[in-house]
């Protein structure tokens, strides 16, 4: 699919995989992620079809860490996150799923996380996403 809408051959496409893979590292599967998904796309458009920019939106329950880690120095890669946080006490309980983690070296500020620390009221209602 990556493939196909970097050539032009088609306009847009949604890739409807599950597990999407966010949790899964190069080296290890970890939440239920054998193989993160969204990463190896868009590693193979920057390293096989030319492009210089690849926006990753991560809409999940959970962070997704792997993919964070991934990008965390490649400023070719903005990952946007929005996830359930709850201070840290929502897995994967890590402390780099907070809002200031944001990147390091020349890729500072292209790591984005928004954090959910709260369930149900008017805010965003990320306790919906298990029912």
């Amino acid at each position: 699919m990556v493939e196909n809408i970097v050539r032009g051959k088609i306009k847009c496409g949604m890739a409807l995989i599950r597990p999407p893979g966010h949790h899964a590292s190069s080296h290890t599967s970890c939440g239920y992620c054998i193989f993160n998904n969204a990463a190896l796309a868009a590693q193979h458009a920057l390293d096989q079809l030319g492009l210089t920019r690849v926006l990753i939106v991560d809409w999940d329950v959970h962070h997704g860490q792997a993919t964070q880690q991934m990008f965390y120095h490649d400023s070719r890669v903005l990952y946007f996150s929005i996830h359930r946080y709850e201070f840290g006490e929502f897995w994967p309980n890590l402390r780099e799923s907070d809002y200031d983690a944001i990147g390091e070296g020349g890729a500072q500020g292209y790591n984005i996380n928004i954090p959910l620390n709260e369930v149900g009221g008017t805010h965003y209602r990320a306790d919906s996403w298990y029912h």
